[in-house]
C-alpha cells in the first residue's frame, strides 16, 4: 500500500457529494491522477466537553450520497479511505475534546465521562466500519488528532476490537503533528496496520526550493522513522499541507494567516516533502489536504489567486500529477 492521494469533502454540508459541484469535484479528482482519496464523513458533538456525537442533518453526509461517491471512485481505480472526523458545534477543535477523571466529591455518585464518551464513540466508529464493509473500502481511518482523547489506553484497544470485528480491512488513525520532545506514540499505535500521521513541518528559509525543503526536514525524517520502530508498523501522511500563500512554507499548518498569492510555495512545499522521505521503506505515501475548501474563508481571496490549501488549478496540483505519473510505490 503507497498513498499518493487527497483529502476531500471536509466540513462538507449534508448533500455536497451528490450536488451538481460535488459530482464536478469528483471528476476533477480523477482527472489528477491520484490512486486514494480520503473521503470524510463529518460526525458532530454539540461542544468539546459532549459525550455524545451524531449524525447531523446539515454538517453529515448521507450514507446513500458517501456509497455514491464511493462507487464513482472505485470505477476511476482510485481507492478510498473512509475518514469519519468528529467537529464541535461550539467550533472548538477536535483536539480539546478531555473530560475530568471519575471522582466522588458526593458520596455514592461517581460519573464515567470517559467511558460514556468512548461508548458513543464505538457505536459510531461501529456504523462507519459496516459501511466501510458494506462498500469494499480499502482502508478505514479510525479518527483524527484526537488528541486530548488518545491517551486514552484503557479505551482505544476496544474501539479497535470493535472496528475489526465488522470491518476485515486495514485500520489507520490520524494522530496529530508529530513535534519532537512531546509525547507522541501511544502503546495502541501497535494495534493499527498502517500509522497515519499529520504533517506540517515547515522550515524558516525565505522562499526555499524544494531540494532545501527537503534538507531542512531530514531531522523529521530519522525521527519519525524512531517512530515507526517503535510502534512496530509503518506510517504515512493522512494529512500533509501548505497553503498557496507567501511564506506559506514557514507554518504550513496555519489556516488563519493573511498574505499574497504564492503558488510556488505550496508547489515546492509538496515536493520537498516528496524528496525528504522518498524512498523510506516505513513511508507509505501522503494524503494531500485538501482538495476543497468548504469553509469560504474571506482572507484567501487575494487578487492573485485563492490563498488556501486547494491544488486545483495551481502548480502543486502539476507536481502531485506527475508524482502520480511516476508509478510503482515510490
Amino acid at each position: 500500500m503507497f498513498v499518493k492521494g487527497i483529502s476531500f469533502g471536509f466540513m462538507a454540508r449534508n448533500g455536497y457529494y451528490r450536488s451538481p459541484e460535488g459530482r464536478r469535484e469528483i471528476e476533477n479528482i480523477c482527472a489528477l491522477g491520484v490512486n486514494w482519496v480520503a473521503l470524510i464523513a463529518t460526525v458532530m458533538q454539540d461542544t468539546w466537553y459532549s459525550t455524545k456525537m451524531y449524525h447531523d442533518f446539515a454538517f453529515s453526509p448521507s450514507d446513500e450520497e458517501l456509497a455514491e461517491t464511493v462507487k464513482t471512485f472505485k470505477a476511476h481505480g482510485i481507492k478510498v479511505m473512509l475518514k469519519p472526523m468528529i467537529e464541535c458545534h461550539d467550533s472548538i477543535w477536535r483536539g480539546n475534546i478531555s473530560f475530568p477523571e471519575k471522582q466522588m466529591m458526593i458520596q455514592g455518585i461517581e460519573t464515567d465521562y470517559w467511558g460514556e464518551w468512548f461508548r458513543n464513540y464505538s457505536d459510531c466508529m461501529a456504523h462507519y466500519a459496516r459501511f466501510a464493509e458494506d462498500h469494499g473500502i480499502e482502508l478505514f481511518c479510525a479518527g483524527c488528532e484526537l488528541m486530548g482523547c488518545e491517551p486514552r489506553e484503557e479505551h482505544w484497544p476496544g474501539v479497535i476490537e470493535r472496528i475489526r470485528s465488522i470491518y476485515h480491512g486495514p485500520v489507520t488513525y490520524n494522530a496529530n503533528q508529530y513535534f519532537p520532545g512531546s509525547p507522541f506514540v501511544r502503546k495502541w499505535f501497535s494495534l493499527l496496520d498502517l500509522l497515519g500521521v499529520s504533517f506540517y513541518t515547515g522550515t524558516p528559509r525565505p522562499n526555499p526550493t524544494p531540494d532545501e525543503i527537503a534538507a531542512d526536514l531530514r531531522p523529521n525524517v530519522d525521527a519519525l522513522a524512531e517512530v515507526a520502530r517503535e510502534t512496530g508498523v509503518p506510517l504515512f501522511f493522512a494529512e500533509c499541507g501548505a497553503r498557496s500563500v507567501e511564506k506559506g512554507t514557514e507554518q504550513p499548518w496555519m489556516y488563519s494567516n493573511s498574505g499574497a498569492y504564492d503558488g510556488m510555495a505550496q508547489a515546492n512545499y509538496l515536493e520537498g516533502v516528496v524528496k525528504a522521505f522518498t524512498p523510506r521503506p516505513w513511508w507509505h505515501g501522503l494524503m494531500w489536504w485538501k482538495w476543497d475548501e468548504q469553509q469560504k474563508r474571506p482572507h484567501y481571496v487575494q487578487p492573485g489567486g485563492d490563498t488556501g490549501f486547494t491544488i486545483h488549478g495551481k502548480p502543486a496540483a502539476e507536481v502531485m500529477r506527475r508524482w502520480c505519473a511516476e508509478g510503482g510505490d515510490r
